[in-house]
């Protein structure tokens, strides 16, 4: 029995650490089809939308809407105030943990795939194509530059191009972002040991002036008369 526990306990602890660091996201693609939305798990992808064709039944499991009763409020003894979970004196510390917090996370974030092919059409113009063909590789150079050290980025395919015999431009792109839930708590481990940090140090400096306080009133109050 000692052993089947032992086998149990194993194939639960594999099951919690591939669901920690099993990759999760998103993906999201768009081209001539339209718009495309799928959540990535591992290494598939679930279609979300547009949504596969699956009949749907009206009605049937819709259940009707309960009234909710309004009870009467009881009259009982006025609960104390709790102090506030933030204030004034903590916003400027932290605004800087929100600020590291979101740089934590985007370092964390793995972008696996990454696509853009725009085509650009001069059929109608061809000047203001070749004007629109520059701005956009030179913005895709500063772009695609800045993206690529604040991100960790493994697939990058980025195509431009002209067609003088095209009336409209074409588009095609797509991305995929995954992260594992442990790099999740991770960040969220950080955050909140940061957030009481603060606190405490917050609660720290408002005991010591509320001390003053009550030291300067006391010497006040003194009188030789």
């Amino acid at each position: 029995m000692e052993l089947v526990g032992l086998i149990i306990l194993a194939v639960i602890a594999a099951l919690l650490l591939l669901l920690l660091f099993t990759p999760l996201g998103v993906s999201v693609d768009y081209g001539a089809d339209g718009l495309r939305l799928a959540a990535r798990v591992m290494a598939f992808n679930l279609q979300l939308y547009p949504k596969p064709d699956r009949k749907q039944r009206a009605g049937k499991n819709a259940a009707p809407e309960k009234k909710k009763k309004q009870g009467k409020a009881k009259a009982g003894k006025p609960k104390k105030e709790k102090p506030p979970l933030v204030t004034q004196d903590m916003l400027p510390e932290l605004l800087k943990l929100a600020g590291k917090t979101l740089s934590r996370f985007r370092r964390k974030l793995t972008v696996n795939r990454f696509v853009m092919h725009i085509v650009v059409a001069g059929e109608t113009d061809p000047y203001n194509a070749v004007m629109t063909y520059g701005a956009i590789n030179y913005a895709v150079a500063t772009v695609g530059s800045a993206a690529g050290h604040a991100f960790n980025v493994k697939k990058s395919d980025i195509q431009t191009g002209m067609d003088f015999s095209a009336a409209s431009t074409s588009v095609e792109a797509g991305i995929t972002i995954t992260i594992s839930i442990a790099r999740i708590l991770a960040v969220a481990a950080a955050a909140g040991i940061g957030f009481l940090k603060i606190k405490r140090h917050a609660a720290k400096a408002q005991k010591a002036a509320a001390g003053e306080r009550k030291e300067n009133n006391g010497t006040d109050a003194d009188s030789d008369g």
